[in-house]
């Protein structure tokens, strides 16, 4: 049984999203998960019309943005998807009231949709869906747009040799167990510590998690680069990847590096895969 019970997937009803409720809901029928489609929208008020007429206009546009949701789940039935699936709509800014909701929720993950980099912003993708990756307390996997009939079959997981980090492979493991997904363990050396002291690392964290994790199939592959973030999606386009995991802190460094302006295009462009933030 997977300990991912519960899955948020939020949507504007853009095709970005649209497309991220698909893969969602792949996994929670793969995990035997609960999946809730999740929207909020900001309600009408105005000091030119009486109350009553605000929240009754309020609650029109709730149930309008529930059907919407509903005809979205009758879609998934209708494909043969019978994972357990239920919707939600509230009032308010989604970017604080998707966080509040998962936390009201115990959401084991949130996944959404996003369109990628554009030509104007040298970014992966959209700054809401960076900004929940950082300040989620669940992982958050953002699924770039045609994605959505690939569920990882390859997972490259780039770590720092934290302890910390160990918390993540923990729940890539439920990845590996019910889809079956190989996982990688890639760091990148920047040549910031010397050669010899960072084997050490590599050998010392190698050897803590397959002592924990025995009966994973895990690869690790420990290499040099002097951009980290741009050495991690290339090596991840060579090696196939279909998603790739990483632990963010919250603060600019080395998850900030990798989603933003110190990737090029070329790079951001060739990141079509979707992106896993496990909190550490």
């Amino acid at each position: 049984m997977s300990s991912i019970k519960t899955i948020i997937a939020p949507t504007d009803f853009s095709k970005a999203a649209d497309e991220a409720i698909w893969y969602a809901a792949e996994l929670a029928y793969k995990f035997d998960a609960h999946l809730i489609l999740y929207h909020s929208f900001i309600g009408y008020e105005s000091g030119f019309y009486p109350l009553s007429q605000s929240r009754r206009e309020n609650e029109d546009t709730r149930k309008n943005l529930v059907r919407k949701l509903d005809v979205i789940k009758s879609a998934l039935r209708k494909s043969g998807n019978d994972a357990r699936i239920s919707v939600t709509v509230e009032r308010g800014p989604e970017n604080l009231r998707l966080l509040e909701f998962c936390e009201k929720k115990n959401a084991d993950m949130i996944v959404m949709g996003t369109i990628g980099a554009t030509a104007k912003r040298e970014v992966v993708m959209g700054s809401f869906a960076a900004k929940t990756m950082i300040n989620a307390n669940c992982p958050v996997l953002a699924v770039p747009s045609g994605c959505k009939d690939k569920i990882p079959a390859k997972i490259t997981y780039a770590t720092s040799y934290d302890k910390k980090d160990i918390k993540a492979v923990v729940f890539l493991s439920e990845f590996q167990t019910h889809l079956n997904s190989s996982i990688c363990i890639l760091h990148i050396d920047n040549g910031e510590n010397t050669e010899l002291s960072d084997d050490f690392a590599f050998n010392d964290y190698k050897a803590a998690v397959q002592k924990k994790f025995n009966k994973l199939k895990l690869n690790f592959k420990h290499t040099r680069g002097e951009d980290i973030s741009k050495e991690i999606l290339k090596i991840c386009e060579k090696d196939n990847t279909d998603l790739l995991a990483l632990s963010p802190r919250k603060k600019k460094g080395f998850f900030d590096k990798l989603f933003h302006k110190s990737i090029t295009k070329k790079t951001a462009y060739s990141i079509r895969i979707p992106l896993l933030a496990i909190p550490a």
